[in-house]
């Protein structure tokens, strides 16, 4: 009778069986497109069966959904280097940095994948973002360098949807605007907004 593995080494190969399948599709999508990679390509890909793709994702769109939990995770893991940075503008610039810029994701991509994450982000199946740069947004406001009149998680909804909004319409779009020029339209609309108030009292 054959030996169960142990939990830890059964959760590694999970894993990894994850990694590759996330890896597989990643690379379709970006030569391919969302829409015309099928969950058969995908299991021929990965080497593994249409079962086993299954038992980790449910649907294909899941994979996007994936994707923004990783970068969720990847931003909590900076939060302890970003509360020490001089501005919040030099806190966001480097979360961008991590999570958006040089990544490979084109258009169609960018676009689908924040379709599936809503700019809330309120679909990823673990606190949102707001909620990550919130201690970043109220360490601003009492630093001085953000408005204090408006709360602080407002603020940071109000950032990420201005954020994930642009990518979106990026994503969604056909002009011929690129990605970086995109954000940075949307950068300046953040900075204007959250900058701290002349006090009329």
């Amino acid at each position: 009778m054959p030996t169960k593995a142990p939990p830890k080494a059964r959760s590694a190969r999970a894993e990894r069986t994850r990694a590759a399948i996330r890896d597989a599709a990643n690379a379709l999508f970006l030569r391919d497109g969302v829409e015309a990679t099928t969950v058969d390509a995908i299991v021929a890909a990965a080497g593994v069966s249409k079962g086993t793709f299954y038992l980790h994702f449910p649907r294909k769109e899941d994979l996007l959904l994936e994707y923004g939990t990783r970068r969720l995770a990847r931003v909590r893991d900076m939060l302890p280097e970003l509360v020490q940075r001089r501005t919040f503008r030099e806190a966001l610039n480097e979360i961008l940095d991590e999570v958006v810029r040089g990544k490979e994701w084109g258009r169609e991509l960018t676009g689908r994948a924040i379709l599936e994450i809503g700019t809330s982000a309120e679909k990823l199946p673990v606190d949102g973002l707001p909620n990550v740069i919130q201690p970043l947004v109220e360490l601003g406001q009492a630093r001085g360098q953000i408005r204090t009149d408006i709360p602080a998680d407002a603020l940071s909804h109000f950032i990420l949807r201005s954020v994930l909004g642009a990518l979106r319409d990026w994503g969604l779009g056909a002009d011929s605007v690129d990605r970086e020029t995109a954000l940075d339209y949307a950068l300046t609309l953040i900075f204007d907004a959250i900058q701290p108030q002349p006090d009329h009292g």
